[in-house]
């Protein structure tokens, strides 16, 4: 006897059953948070503060150690309220009381130390209470944003009267970059290295096709990326006077263009170092000022959504409780192959679209109509 398939009407039924358990928690609505443990939430890289170097003196290394993790743990916390909200802002932030660390601090970690007969110095890593931290934000009427962004790979072109260079070594555009600071904020930087092949396009052939500049970036795992040009506006008896023009590949997951801007400084160097420091401030406030929570602009849209499989749709939905905008989502209509999705979110919709680009989820609006599909990268 050969073997018996279930009926097309068994097998749509099993779908839509496992598709609704997933999708509503037994048929429930539930906030897109609601399958989030504790142990996950601790794990968020955004409420991690990592390499933080803390160093004190006292009479012995033993009495110097409690002093350096505690003023470690201190400016971890101001780094981590820096990271989540804007500069203009800062005169707002709480100071690190005893209190405050007890609250919002899960635990830190011991990344290196070394002591002599009386100092204490190494680096931690703080891992800090989400909840405890957003409450903290929340109660002071703060906006702060918890989206961290793909990687932005930097393309820095030094225009000299002779040309552009951006794969040649010689580009002390570049070198100011890779001088700058470490910083720890939302948006990762990569940054383009000397090249030669494929890869080394001319830099006007970038600028006309935003694809090439896509490609290039995907290629480099970033999620975008930035060409930024540098060139001498001015070399005075006092000073020297830079113009830096930065220009965006085109993609959703982009937040905004940044303006274009003049550094200055008594000697090249220094008025690229300044513009080096400029220019990744002005990025990590635009992606904030694109991603942050606006709790008191509450948001609602319904989108129709379309997948392939059951993998598909479970994939779609981990995207969606991923986003920290999401307060809340609704399944109106679900099929074997598209559903009908209401998102209650905090922002505008763009700020929500920028947030799911992070996730590989595509939110667009077509012909009036609210649509939202996973990107090709997240599909497998």
């Amino acid at each position: 006897m050969p073997p018996r398939t279930a009926p097309a009407y068994m097998i749509l039924a099993l779908f839509l059953g496992l598709a609704l358990l997933v999708a509503s928690g037994g048929g429930q609505a539930q906030p897109a948070n609601a399958g989030r443990t504790a142990a996950a939430g601790l794990g968020n890289p955004v409420f991690v503060v990592s390499n933080v170097a803390v160093d004190a003196n006292a009479d012995s290394s033993a009495a110097a150690r409690p002093i350096a993790l505690q003023d470690g743990q201190r400016r971890a916390f101001t780094l981590l309220l820096r990271r989540l909200t804007l500069p203009e802002d800062r005169a707002r932030l709480p100071q690190p009381s005893e209190a405050l660390l007890n609250d919002t601090i899960a635990g830190f970690e011991i990344d290196e130390e070394r002591t002599s007969a009386t100092r204490y110095l190494g680096r931690i890593t703080v891992r800090f209470r989400p909840d405890a931290v957003r409450a903290l934000l929340q109660n002071l009427k703060l906006g702060y944003a918890e989206v961290m962004s793909r990687p932005l790979l930097l393309l820095p072109v030094w225009q000299t009267p002779e040309g552009a260079r951006l794969w040649e070594a010689d580009n002390p555009w570049r070198e100011a970059l890779r001088r700058r600071p470490e910083t720890d904020g939302m948006v990762p930087l990569l940054l383009a290295e000397p090249a030669s092949g494929p890869d080394a396009l001319p830099v006007d052939r970038l600028l006309a096709d935003p694809g090439q500049l896509q490609a290039l970036a995907n290629r480099r795992q970033a999620g975008n990326a930035l060409v930024v040009a540098a060139s001498l506006v001015a070399q005075e008896g006092s000073g020297v006077r830079l113009e830096i023009l930065p220009y965006y590949a085109a993609n959703d997951a982009s937040p905004d263009h940044i303006e274009a801007f003049v550094s200055a400084g008594a000697t090249l160097d220094e008025a690229l170092n300044a513009a080096a420091n400029e220019l990744v401030r002005r990025i990590e406030s635009r992606w904030k000022r694109a991603t942050r929570l606006d709790l008191d602009k509450p948001g609602q849209l319904s989108a129709a959504a379309g997948f392939r499989s059951l993998a598909d749709w479970i994939r779609l939905r981990d995207r969606l409780a991923e986003v920290p905008a999401i307060r809340r989502t609704d399944v109106l209509r679900l099929t074997h192959r598209d559903a009908q999705i209401q998102l209650d979110f905090y922002g505008e919709p763009a700020q929500l679209a920028v947030a799911l680009a992070q996730k590989e989820v595509d939110l667009r609006q077509r012909e009036g109509f609210w649509e939202l599909s996973l990107k090709p990268a997240a599909k497998r």
